[in-house]
């Protein structure tokens, strides 16, 4: 579906062209986890239009849970010769003979409904997940197989940080309760960090993380419910958009494009041990800005509407959310999506027609 529409095939082009070193992992291998996510998913995408287009020979092993959703997701390219698909839950040790340069680990559902759903399942990816793969990168790197290990964790990690409206560096941190189901997110994904650092203290695995801040696109998962998300469904099949609270916090958002070069960039050119904000500066909004983008774009309103029980679970405790993206840009990178033009592509892709 995805690979049949121009604005994403430009998007994959100027993730490529993006990206700073991207040569250096031609001819090489990446294990991808969470495929079928909006990042991974992405992720996959741009590594097999630079196979297509300038002969990268980039073997593309991508791990997910469900072998049905991950062959609808990459229906047009399962007979690329050096595409892999490994079905299994990433708690578990990696049960191919899976040989890879490059790990990406970017499993896990990082929406609501998951955090109240089913939050010891939410940690887990994290959790168990992270340690699995480290453990396969220790062993490898003990026969300098694995170049690099990058652990993709989350803005959230920031938690609450008051009395301060600049942008967060990566040496900030806030407060999380610990005893909040809400925290079962953010909470497990500061312990992947600190799992990742230790590791490379440890057993000198070459690891890098990357906190991207709220990252939007069109190819998300069914089961996706995040504001960003729901806008889009509501927008691309014509209905207004709904916000479910007044929308007053400030976030940096990123699109995917941008979010996947920068992702590539810190696994090609970051210092081991070292974490990296992803975020653009040209598009930080307040949730109810980017909604009222969106419903302009797409043609349609935006109404407020008061949440029902899920939905105030649901809500999220970070007022402020904006992160510094300066130590990823001195590696080279540099943000290409205003927040204006990310969204325009992300409903063009959604529904081409939508501007007909």
């Amino acid at each position: 579906m995805y690979m049949q529409s121009r604005i994403y095939i430009d998007d994959l082009k100027n993730a490529i062209s993006g990206t700073v070193n991207l040569r250096k992992l031609y001819h090489k291998s990446v294990l991808i986890t969470g495929a079928t996510g909006l990042i991974g998913s992405f992720a996959a995408d741009m590594l097999l239009y630079a196979d297509r287009t300038d002969n990268a020979e980039i073997g593309i092993y991508l791990l997910a849970r469900d072998e049905k959703r991950l062959r609808e997701r990459f229906a047009s390219s399962q007979n690329e010769k050096r595409l892999h698909f490994v079905v299994q839950d990433v708690t578990k040790p990696l049960e191919k003979n899976v040989e890879v340069d490059y790990i990406i680990h970017a499993a896990g559902d990082g929406f609501p409904a998951a955090f109240r759903e089913h939050p010891v399942e939410t940690m887990t990816p994290a959790l168990f997940g992270t340690y699995r793969l480290l453990q396969y990168a220790a062993q490898s790197a003990a026969q300098n197989a694995v170049k690099k290990f990058l652990y993709v964790s989350s803005g959230e990690v920031y938690g609450k940080i008051s009395g301060t409206e600049h942008a967060f560096t990566e040496k900030e941190c806030g407060y999380l309760d610990s005893m909040s189901v809400r925290s079962c997110y953010p909470m497990a994904k500061r312990c992947a960090e600190t799992l990742c650092a230790s590791f490379y203290a440890q057993y000198h695995v070459p690891v890098v993380v990357v906190r991207p801040s709220h990252t939007y696109g069109a190819c998300t998962s069914v089961n996706d419910n995040r504001a960003t998300v729901q806008f889009l469904r509501n927008a691309a099949a014509g209905e207004d958009i709904v916000l479910n609270s007044a929308g007053r916090q400030m976030r940096s958002y990123t699109y995917v494009a941008d979010c996947v070069s920068g992702i590539f960039s810190v696994l090609l050119g970051g210092t081991d041990g070292e974490v990296y904000n992803i975020a653009n500066a040209a598009s930080r909004v307040t949730i109810a800005e980017f909604a009222a983008i969106l419903a302009r774009k797409a043609r349609v309103d935006c109404v407020v509407k008061n949440p029902d029980e899920n939905g105030r679970c649901e809500h999220t405790p970070f007022e402020y959310a904006v992160l510094d993206s300066s130590k990823l840009e001195r590696l080279g990178w540099h943000g290409r999506y205003t927040i204006d033009r990310g969204i325009e592509n992300m409903i063009r892709i959604k529904n081409p027609n939508a501007f007909l």
